[in-house]
């Protein structure tokens, strides 16, 4: 599987990372409500500018506009809390 998060690079010492992939692209309209009340970080790549958006200390999630994988990294030290709320939030857009 062909994947734009190539070398990845725990944003926090011992996170681990997951891909996931949606059954259609993402959306500027799906990091909105993703985004929340958080703050936005853009880094630009040569795939494009991925969407960076922290949630609550508990998730990373690395996006890009057009791209139907996104790249999610979470502390396993917080239990099966960030895995619950992931899906959660996921099902808001891509149920």
């Amino acid at each position: 599987m062909r994947t734009v998060f190539q070398d990845p690079v725990a944003p926090y010492p011992g996170w681990q990372r997951r891909i996931y992939r949606f059954s259609r692209p993402v959306a500027k309209d799906d990091i909105q409500v993703f985004l929340g009340s958080e703050d936005l970080y853009v880094r630009d790549t040569a795939a494009g500018p991925v969407q960076i958006i922290h949630k609550y200390g508990l998730l990373e999630i690395h996006a890009l506009i057009g791209e139907q994988n996104i790249e999610v990294w979470f502390s396993p030290d917080k239990g099966a809390y960030p895995s619950e709320y992931l899906d959660a939030l996921l099902l808001t857009r891509f149920n």
